[in-house]
């Protein structure tokens, strides 16, 4: 045997410890309170899943439907917009003038503020001043067509009723004439007839 070997020697107990009695075992849970908590839960968990989706799809419908009016205002305002440009426009702003009644005004007077002083002399305008400078709504345009018209159709009625009066007056003297014409024939045969009549008697 080696020297390893040899200082080897198993341990021999001295003294043994004092047996003790071993605990009951505790009693284990029923499986069936277990599991049914376990569906609970997880009944719960998926009601709180279901109620979670169904609301984050409302809310993303509701998303959907305030883009799409957001897109429909926007329209909207930037139709607006234009409108108002062109409101603003100088010659918008000139027809409505002239709509109003107002007249260009070819002698300005300036109020000075904040001193209120005027500069110029005010002078009122019958509208004729600047006739290039009247702007005239197209109801006003529509009017001077219909007057332009009216006047035409009665120039033309009135040259009709002269030409008509003048082709009676023509017809007139012309019956006139062969009614004179007749007469100088028919004075003219019974002159020779009353002729004859004298010398046979």
């Amino acid at each position: 045997m080696s020297a390893l070997w040899a200082g080897w020697a198993p341990a021999v107990p001295t003294q043994r410890g004092r047996l003790r009695p071993v605990a009951a075992p505790t009693q284990r849970l029923a499986r069936f309170p277990f599991l049914l908590v376990l569906i609970g839960i997880f009944g719960l968990g998926m009601a709180g899943l279901l109620m979670l989706n169904t609301t984050l799809q409302n809310q993303a419908f509701q998303a959907r439907s305030l883009n799409r009016q957001a897109t429909e205002l926007a329209y909207v305002q930037a139709d607006l917009e234009n409108r108002l440009d062109s409101y603003a426009a100088p010659a918008e702003l000139a027809r409505l003038a002239s709509k109003a009644g107002m007249r260009p005004n070819p002698h300005p007077v300036f109020l000075v503020l904040p001193e209120g002083k005027i500069v110029g002399k005010p002078t009122p305008v019958s509208g004729q001043e600047v006739p290039s400078l009247v702007v005239k709504t197209p109801e006003q345009l529509a009017a001077e067509r219909e007057k332009k018209v009216a006047k035409a159709n009665a120039a033309a009625a009135a040259k009709k009723a002269a030409d008509e009066a003048k082709r009676a007056a023509a017809e007139r003297a012309a019956a006139e004439q062969q009614a004179n014409a007749a007469a100088e024939k028919k004075n003219k045969k019974k002159k020779p007839a009353n002729a004859a009549d004298r010398g046979d008697g």
